[in-house]
């Protein structure tokens, strides 16, 4: 979970200035949480104390109104009831990664991850990627080897991975669905030597970047294991003590 976090933070400086190189500094003194991090530490918090995951993000929503969410989910967090909105966006892979770590099995990560999702995605494209997402930290952290997972997103999702990132990285434009972003992070994994190189592979696509390197890392370090300590300790530096009081509670119990 802390590698989707760190993801998030050190792509929120490149979202709206994209590069297409693998070569950047990796925290820039820029750097923030956004969203992303905001709802994924959300999710750890509903995993944890059991409590209704909607009405947990609306309470992180009111305490960090300015992490950067979409305006679907700026209305669906103010208004009254809580009916999602049939979204397709990548929002729902974003934030998933807890799912990935808390539950035994193939079977009930990917039913937890279309439940987590379908609060606000409830499109199929929406729970399509967050269980994609999911899927792909059970299987990293469960010993599977990357062809095997490659092969089983393909095979489940019907997502195309055969593109490289060299291929993927010169015409690549910011897109904010699941189909449009979770099979490219993805790619930026499989591709990768180390966590800190899945990072750089999803950062060099461009796109939405703090997302796609949020995707990207949640997968990352459930396959590689253990974050670099100067990352994990600067991913940690930067979000504030709620925040990381809870990612360290959950690492306590399921990590």
């Amino acid at each position: 979970m802390l590698g989707a976090i760190a993801g998030d933070i050190i792509g929120s400086v490149y979202e709206w200035n994209n590069i297409k190189t693998k070569e950047f500094e990796l925290f820039s003194h820029e750097a923030f949480f956004t969203d992303d991090s905001v709802l994924t530490v959300a999710l750890a918090d509903s995993i944890l104390s059991g409590e209704n995951y909607g009405e947990v993000m609306r309470r992180y929503y009111r305490q960090y109104p300015d992490a950067g969410y979409g305006g679907s989910f700026h209305g669906w967090a103010m208004g009254e009831g809580f009916m999602p909105y049939n979204s397709w966006g990548n929002g729902s892979a974003m934030r998933t990664s807890p799912a990935g770590y808390a539950f035994a099995s193939l079977d009930e990560v990917l039913a937890k991850a279309a439940y987590y999702a379908a609060f606000t995605h409830n499109h199929p494209e929406g729970i399509k990627g967050a269980q994609a997402t999911a899927a792909a930290i059970f299987l990293a952290r469960t010993g599977s080897s990357k062809e095997e997972i490659k092969s089983y997103i393909i095979k489940q999702f019907n997502y195309d991975l055969s593109r490289t990132i060299a291929e993927i990285r010169p015409d690549y434009e910011f897109d904010v669905s699941c189909q449009g972003t979770v099979p490219q992070s993805i790619t930026a994994f499989l591709e990768s030597e180390n966590y800190e190189d899945a990072i750089r592979n999803a950062i060099s696509i461009g796109g939405d970047s703090d997302t796609v390197a949020c995707i990207t890392g949640g997968i990352a370090e459930a396959f590689y294991g253990k974050l670099p300590q100067n990352i994990a300790e600067t991913a940690l530096n930067i979000l504030d003590e709620n925040l990381r009081g809870t990612v360290v509670r959950f690492y306590d119990k399921y990590i």
